[in-house]
């Protein structure tokens, strides 16, 4: 290879130093929270639709139901644009499994939603960390040493 390799291409994700990635995912909340507020009001107003449907109006399951089912579509596909915007913004390396192999660290899952991975730079050391969302906040977190 004739060309040095940057630290991007070195490692797959990019590098931000702990205060870029903080300062990063605060700008990233403010967005996610203006798309939050809606999707909540709009789900609330197809509950409040089905309630007056099946409790009011005795309206039959199958016609409820596609009540249900729109707002489970609603709410995937706003997820899925969260997941988007954050993976985009961030450049994230959706290869989990890559990091948790190369630095001996293991990314417990909970109940959150594991996007990817970007490297946090801390004077000369570098380490991954996961970009995590439960669609009212994004943040990282680091993963624990595992053997």
């Amino acid at each position: 290879m004739t060309k040095a390799q940057s630290p991007i291409e070195k490692f797959g994700a990019p590098i931000y130093t702990r205060e870029e990635l903080k300062r990063k995912l605060r700008e990233l909340n403010r967005r996610v929270e203006r798309v939050r507020e809606p999707l909540v009001n709009a789900v609330r107003a197809i509950s409040d639709i089905y309630d007056i449907l099946y409790f009011e109006l005795c309206i039959r399951d199958e016609i409820l139901e596609k009540l249900r089912d729109a707002e489970m579509q609603l709410k995937d596909a706003v997820y899925d644009a969260i997941d988007e915007l954050v993976t985009n913004e961030l450049r994230l390396d959706p290869d989990i499994e890559k990091y948790e192999k190369e630095y001996g660290v293991k990314f417990t899952y909970e109940s959150e939603r594991q996007l990817g991975v970007v490297i946090l730079k801390e004077n000369e050391t570098v380490k991954p960390v996961v970009i995590w969302t439960d669609y009212r906040e994004v943040w990282y977190y680091e993963g624990e040493r595992s053997e």
